[in-house]
């Protein structure tokens, strides 16, 4: 604590309370950086783990729709070719197939029909209707996974859009910490040096009046009736 003297003539009193207020505002600053830190991690963790889900699920759906893109042919005859292969060895292709032409196989043979030119024709037919349902059917399965593979790439969007927003509101909270630490800190310094002023005029007064004081005892009657001051 400021002595008596130290806060009359010497700002002690003002000092004492701007070092009070520094070190709240350290303490301050301290608590809300720690806040900050906690805040900015917590919400990272989960932005980032939303990113991480939306990116596998964008990896996963986007190998659908590639392939659906290389059998319309977009990508070139390589990859359309690589496609029709992709088709052909699905499972369940073969199995499709020979079964109905087991069934038309067994219905021309009660018939006695089997070796005919007729049940040739209708096992092509059979075949070619059937490649064409299954190839529409597994095209539509693929055409299936744009839509899924877009809500995961907008979900994969907003989480980064996400972590720039934490980051630039992170990054205001901060400077507006500063900027509260800075001007807390201005206003104790001010106060400190309004102090020290005033303990300087105090003292200056005090030392006029003492001189007032010694030159009214010594007969000369002070600064204002003192003959030295007289034409």
């Amino acid at each position: 604590m400021a002595s008596f003297l130290s806060g009359l003539f010497g700002g002690g009193y003002e000092k004492e309370a701007a070092d009070k207020n520094r070190a709240a505002l350290g303490t301050y600053q301290t608590q809300g950086l720690g806040a900050l830190d906690s805040g900015l991690t917590s919400s990272k963790g989960y932005l980032d783990n939303a990113g991480s889900i939306y990116s596998g699920l964008q990896d996963k759906y986007g190998a659908g729709t590639k392939l659906y893109l290389d059998a319309l042919g977009v990508n070139g005859p390589d990859a359309a070719k690589a496609a029709q292969s992709s088709f052909t060895t699905s499972p369940g292709y073969d199995a499709g197939i020979d079964a109905g032409l087991s069934a038309i196989n067994r219905r021309r043979a009660g018939a006695g029909m089997l070796d005919s030119g007729n049940a040739d024709l209708d096992a092509m037919t059979f075949a070619q209707n059937a490649q064409n349902q299954q190839w529409n059917g597994w095209l539509s399965n693929l055409g299936g996974l744009v839509s899924p593979e877009m809500s995961a790439a907008s979900g994969y969007a907003g989480s980064q859009g996400g972590l720039a927003d934490l980051y630039q509101n992170d990054a205001t909270n901060r400077i507006g910490l500063y900027g509260n630490v800075a001007s807390g800190n201005i206003a104790a310094n001010n106060l400190q040096a309004q102090g020290e002023s005033q303990g300087a005029k105090n003292l200056l007064g005090g030392a006029l009046s003492l001189a007032n004081m010694g030159l009214t005892a010594s007969g000369i009657g002070g600064f204002g009736n003192s003959s030295l001051f007289k034409k």
